[in-house]
């Protein structure tokens, strides 16, 4: 008998107004921990925290409040640091244009963070960013001009401003699988590659900002090499473009 009302009690206790709270609380921390942008993360932790702040105050657990308290601004402080920092954060048209095109999901000061690894080059025609067959150094990013795109000596496409080169390599860490040529005067921005894999493996959401964009950027490079090789009658059986074999 005894053992049958301790667990009517516990029942009772989970479907009264205060359980409820307990147990939106911690559906809300879980949520948070699904979240892959940051502040979307602290966003649903401070309201985890709020209601097991309510929680504990409706069972006197002033030991638990306290410490939710501290949870609740310590994400508060996190996030109106985030938001000085995105405020804080300028571009030049050039470095607008980098974020708009590769980067467009990431908030201001992670793209500071990222445009800070970058060195901006200039050359003239004819100079070779990017040899195939070598792992490449840097990515690079064009401000201006163009660079032609060859495999194994073919010409299989241009690029110009706004074009990411040598993201496969330094990304996947694979040899590059295409010659990159200045064919005109040309400015970029070269983002080493280790430095760049280090910031990516402290900021998740940098990672995937990129390989999100060197997924689809991937995507357009092959189907414009299949069509230039096909315009060219090329059928060079196992080369591959970006690391994915090309159409024959």
């Amino acid at each position: 008998m005894l053992r049958a009302m301790d667990l009517n009690t516990v029942y009772q206790s989970a479907l009264s107004v205060d359980g409820f709270i307990g147990h939106a609380s911690y559906l809300l921390l879980i949520l948070s921990m699904l979240m892959t942008r940051m502040w979307l993360l602290r966003v649903f932790a401070i309201g985890s925290g709020l209601l097991s702040i309510s929680y504990s105050l409706m069972i006197s657990d002033f030991v638990s409040a306290t410490w939710e308290v501290i949870f609740v601004a310590v994400n508060l402080g996190q996030l109106a640091l985030q938001a000085y920092r995105n405020r804080m954060a300028r571009f030049t048209p050039e470095e607008r244009l980098f974020r708009e095109t590769v980067v467009p999901l990431l908030e201001p000061a992670q793209v500071r963070r990222l445009l800070d690894l970058a060195q901006s080059r200039a050359v003239e025609p004819g100079v070779t960013l990017i040899q195939q067959g070598n792992l490449a150094s840097h990515m690079l990013f064009i401000l201006e001009g163009e660079v032609t795109v060859s495999v194994h000596a073919a010409v299989v496409g241009s690029c110009g401003a706004g074009a990411l080169s040598g993201e496969i390599s330094v990304l996947t860490g694979m040899p590059a699988t295409a010659t990159i040529i200045s064919s005109r005067p040309t400015r970029y921005l070269a983002f080493e590659r280790e430095a760049l894999r280090r910031l990516m493996r402290r900021e998740p959401e940098i990672e995937h900002a990129i390989d999100q964009c060197f997924r689809t950027d991937m995507r357009q490079k092959l189907a414009a090499a299949n069509l230039a090789l096909a315009d060219a009658g090329i059928r060079m059986p196992g080369t591959s473009f970006g690391g994915v074999p090309l159409q024959q």
